[in-house]
């Protein structure tokens, strides 16, 4: 990448050992050139490599935060007010699965707080303005 060539870069390393391989893989995945990683992905899984990282789905691609889409519905249940508690039972998921999906929510979004999560949301469109008027009870 230092010509900030990082597709042929990938190219290149496609053609290396599982290492390259996989660092090629990662290289196509951040850029989006899926037709590439899945070339990669089934050279690797060929070689006998098993637990690839699948990439992004359209959905989370298309998010300009790359959140998920179980990530938005977590940030949105936050937007409402609702506790970490609150939203594992509304999702039917564990209190820790909620933590994790936060934690990672926070760390795409570069904000250290639940109250600075909503703000990014409402201010970057990422769940409806619904939940900016009147505020929720953080």
């Amino acid at each position: 990448m230092a010509l900030g060539c990082p597709y042929e870069q990938a190219r290149a390393l496609a053609e290396g050992d599982t290492e390259a391989q996989l660092e090629a893989l990662n290289l196509f995945d951040d850029l989006g050139a899926r037709p590439a990683a899945d070339a990669v992905r089934r050279q690797l899984r060929a070689a006998g490599r098993r637990g690839l990282p699948r990439g992004l789905r359209a959905s989370t691609q298309s998010n300009p935060h790359q959140l998920t889409a179980r990530e938005v519905e977590v940030l949105a249940l936050l937007c409402e007010g609702l506790k970490n508690s609150e939203i594992a039972e509304r999702l039917c998921r564990s209190v820790r699965t909620v933590d994790h999906h936060l934690a990672a929510v926070f760390a795409k979004l570069g904000v250290a707080s639940r109250t600075e999560a909503v703000a990014a949301a409402l201010r970057d469109g990422l769940v409806a303005a619904q939940y900016g008027r009147g505020g929720p009870a953080i």
